[in-house]
């Protein structure tokens, strides 16, 4: 039962992806499509920003949500802001899907920043890692990437598989693969030394909670099943649709801060956004490929290891 509710809520959501990116290329050449994007953005964002404010006290900590998240629906609309981002992200001021998209990020960091402002330490309670919700969620993932791409609205699949940057293997990826991912684990190794000793209680606990999660796909099956999943699902979302038109840092920044309700406010969401920086790299110079393989390897090693600990 809990399995045909993830499909029909996945299912949704996908058809909105479509139907919000139709809108928003459409409001490339229709004046009413792109008033009605600042009405969609617009209205809750500024609902919300002042729900915030009026609710914003040292108790009520709703308030602080509503804000964040008001701001950052609301805050793209502003030409100057855009062309803020702009300036420091290959992004376009003036185009309404980078407009909207720009909208969503800085919502989700809206609700990310206040989830680990709230939520310092990692979770009490732990879900295990489920394979048939990993295949969901990467399924998923790979469709909101082609869909934020325009897929059937201004790209054909061949044309929007090309602009993810998703190619067949070369050899020369799988040295890049191989490569970056030594780098990773190294910046893991650096900032885990860091962490265990400025937050030592914290990492230990970290340890604990990531055991926990992983164990009933700590065996060499499972592992490889969460990290092509990961791997292909977080890489096509992440590195192949967003960081082209955000960026490698903002990008790196959510996809860190996504992990929050994992880790909490440790010096491990470091680790996490020093490897998405070397992933977007790895992407800008090798393709989305060489990354999801990379990032597969990555997950794959790292619970065989939490296996023999």
């Amino acid at each position: 039962m809990q399995v045909i509710v993830t499909v029909i809520i996945s299912v949704g959501i996908a058809l909105a992806a479509f139907g919000l990116a139709y809108w928003a290329y459409r409001a490339r050449s229709d004046r009413s499509a792109n008033v009605g994007l600042y009405l969609l953005f617009g209205i809750p964002g500024g609902l919300l920003s002042i729900s915030g404010l009026a609710l914003l006290d040292g108790e009520n900590r709703i308030g602080g949500l509503f804000l964040l998240l008001g701001l950052g629906l609301g805050l793209p609309l502003l030409k100057p802001v855009r062309r803020l981002f702009a300036a420091v992200t290959p992004m376009d001021a003036a185009s309404p899907v980078d407009m909207t998209g720009l909208a969503i990020i800085l919502g989700m960091l809206g609700l990310l920043v206040f989830s680990s402002l709230v939520s310092r330490d990692p979770p009490d309670e732990i879900v295990t890692v489920d394979l048939v919700d990993l295949l969901l969620q990467a399924v998923l993932l790979v469709v909101l990437a082609y869909a934020a791409v325009g897929t059937g609205i201004v790209r054909t699949v061949s044309v929007a598989t090309a602009r993810l940057g998703i190619t067949r293997p070369t050899w020369r990826a799988a040295g890049a693969a191989i490569g970056f991912l030594v780098l990773a684990y190294l910046a893991q190794i650096a900032v885990g030394a860091v962490g265990m000793v400025v937050q030592p209680e914290v990492f230990e606990e970290l340890e604990a909670v990531t055991d926990e999660m992983t164990a009933d796909v700590q065996n060499p099956i499972g592992a490889m099943i969460l990290g092509i999943c990961a791997g292909a699902g977080e890489e096509a979302a992440f590195r192949g649709a967003l960081q082209p038109r955000f960026g490698i840092p903002l990008t790196s920044v959510v996809f860190a801060l996504l992990h929050a309700p994992q880790y909490g406010a440790s010096i491990a969401i470091v680790g996490l956004f020093a490897v998405s920086v070397l992933l977007g790299l790895e992407r800008r110079y090798f393709g989305t490929t060489a990354a999801m393989a990379t990032h597969a390897l990555y997950n794959f090693g790292a619970v065989m290891l939490q296996s023999t600990l």
